[in-house]
């Protein structure tokens, strides 16, 4: 039902389009000190609020950004907090020389007074691409300008389950930067709203069960081309993201208005309802109608002790046709978000042991065949009341490799069509540690040795399991040690917050470490070398291959079989006896 209202809105958008008529202007040579203006924004839901602006001043340019207009701001709408981040866009309504009310430009800054009612606003005309001519008494004010703050609208991550938009804004804050965990949208749903000055603007990266974007307001619209924020989003020129409409909860209030402390609108992004064309330092501009390319990523999670299946979808914009003009790979930033989301949602809270397996598949334009694995997790250790599961940042940790692979060749831009992750998880740790192994003291060369390996299963029962064991044909005559080692299970405290900061690294546009693939074959032999094997592995003398996994459990744990290799000339060297394969595998164990 809302798929089929945000069509029937868009269309009806594109037929009216061009009977929709522009605000007129007022040029920045009309504003003066004194004036009384209008502006318009939205404090909640999707209705649009007036409060009053006056004109302090005219500063002229003193950082080659072009000049400004000093305000302050007053009214219901904005007495409780301030300009707040999300006000950027809102657009100030002066009567002109002729008495005409036009548009003299957009809210962008506030410049750190007690209570933030006073900020800067950007001129229309820059924000048009047209002329600026200051007035002949504009003044200039370098200190002013210099403790201006943007009013940069914060990054807003829409979908998390508490716990997990709790921690992805606690990182962001030790990072430096502000990011707003929102919730997806009102209960129900909101219809998708008209892109007209004032109203709430998102500039979207995803949308779907993770929508993350920033939120500020329309400045001005000409037929179907929207401008908007009064400053860049991340100033990069040309883009591709989504063009959206957005709902806000409330304006969270904070009256010192520093850069740590901030009023600011708790707002999620909307309906998809056109494309980001432009990224300006200015504002951005976008196109209704239309859309961005996006990639679907597909996350399924099976809860084994619960019988159930939990399926979400994320689209995700892709801008590589323009080369990632922010330098952001959002497909590697985004979809291992989705994931730890996807199964902390299907946990529905953090068990202090989790087991799970995760296959991900992708599909490439370049390459016949999809680019795949699979890889088990265990965690033994809870990471603490209120936390998300540990299991999805392991997973996380992994798709975020394999995506970066790709995003990261070097060679050529390649094109993702689609990615699925398929995901099992259940409570409990399905571990069991090796006690002993048993079996025949005598092997030969090339045998096939079935031995007897005792396991204690986690908080259970003792078992006995049988793998049959291959002995190497090179290995050294004598006395040797054949040794068995497990998998440790996994410990993803130290990674929780790690793989957060690279993810949020990756949405400011900061590349990942390592060097990136130079040819196809090598993007697909990295992706896939991130399979690990977790089964038991056995050494004997210098030899080490793998023994058995077991389909159900993973084991760690060590032990030994003391063994004669006979049947065989070759002898350890420096005395024979297996001395250094015994002492090799003292080491190993």
């Amino acid at each position: 039902m809302r798929r089929a209202l945000t069509i029937a809105f868009v269309l009806t958008v594109l037929t009216a389009s061009s009977a929709w008529a522009r605000d007129p202007i007022v040029p920045l040579q009309e504003i003066h000190r004194g004036m009384t203006c209008t502006a318009r924004t939205v404090v909640q839901g999707t209705t649009i609020s007036d409060f009053d602006v006056e004109v302090l001043d005219v500063l002229a340019d003193t950082d080659g950004s072009g000049p400004r207009i000093l305000v302050r701001v007053s009214g219901p709408a904005v007495d409780r907090t301030g300009i707040a981040e999300g006000f950027s866009g809102s657009p100030v309504y002066c009567a002109g020389a002729n008495g005409t009310i036009g548009n003299a430009g957009a809210i962008s800054a506030t410049i750190g007074e007690y209570g933030g009612d006073v900020g800067l606003v950007t001129p229309i005309e820059l924000m048009l691409g047209l002329p600026v001519d200051p007035p002949v008494k504009a003044r200039v004010a370098p200190k002013l300008l210099h403790a201006a703050r943007p009013l940069a609208s914060p990054l807003v991550i829409a979908g998390l389950s508490p716990s997990l938009g709790k921690l992805v804004e606690h990182v962001a804050r030790a990072q430096g930067r502000s990011i707003v965990a929102a919730p997806a949208g009102p209960l129900g749903t909101f219809p998708p709203q008209e892109l007209v000055p004032g109203a709430s603007l998102a500039a979207t990266l995803s949308s779907g069960a993770v929508t993350a974007g920033a939120v500020g307001t329309v400045t001005y619209r000409d037929g179907t081309t929207v401008y908007g924020f009064g400053h860049g989003f991340d100033a990069a020129g040309r883009r591709a993201l989504q063009l959206a409409d957005a709902y806000v909860f409330t304006v969270v209030g904070n009256p010192l208005d520093t850069q740590d402390a901030v009023s600011y609108k708790l707002a999620a992004p909307g309906h998809p309802l056109g494309v980001l064309t432009n990224d300006a330092p200015a504002g951005v501009v976008g196109i209704l109608g239309g859309r961005p390319r996006t990639i679907p990523l597909t996350v399924t999670v099976r809860d084994l002790d619960r019988g159930t299946k939990l399926q979400q979808r994320t689209s995700i914009v892709d801008e590589s046709a323009l080369e990632n003009p922010s330098g952001t790979d959002l497909l590697s930033a985004i979809a291992p978000l989705a994931v730890a989301q996807g199964i902390t949602t299907a946990f529905n809270g953090s068990p202090s042991r989790e087991s799970g397996a995760l296959c991900l598949r992708v599909r490439l334009r370049e390459s016949k065949k999809p680019l795949h694995f699979c890889n088990r997790y265990v965690v033994n250790g809870s990471t603490g009341l209120d936390q998300p599961a540990s299991l999805g940042f392991l997973m996380a940790i992994d798709v975020e490799r394999a995506l970066s692979t790709i995003g990261g060749a070097r060679f050529a831009t390649l094109h993702v069509e689609r990615v699925s992750a398929g995901i099992d998880i259940e409570r409990g740790a399905a571990m069991a540690h090796i006690l002993s192994v048993s079996g025949l003291h005598k092997v030969r060369p090339g045998q096939r040795v079935r031995v007897a390996m005792r396991v204690r299963l986690d908080h259970g029962p003792i078992r006995t399991l049988r793998p049959v064991v291959r002995i190497p044909h090179d290995v050294f005559g004598g006395p040797q040690l054949l040794h068995f080692r497990g998998s440790a299970i996994d410990i993803p405290n130290a990674d929780t917050q790690n793989i957060l900061m690279e993810l949020l690294q990756l949405l400011d546009g900061l590349p990942r470490g390592g060097s990136g693939a130079e040819q196809l074959q090598q993007v697909i032999s990295r992706f896939e070398r991130i399979q690990r094997y977790d089964g038991v592995r056995a050494r004997l003398g210098f030899d080490s291959w793998r023994v058995y996994r077991d389909p159900a459990l993973r084991i760690d744990g060590s032990a030994s079989l003391p063994v004669r290799v006979v049947g065989t000339k070759r002898r350890a060297p420096h005395g024979g006896g297996g001395g250094l394969g015994q002492i090799f595998a003292q080491l190993f164990s």
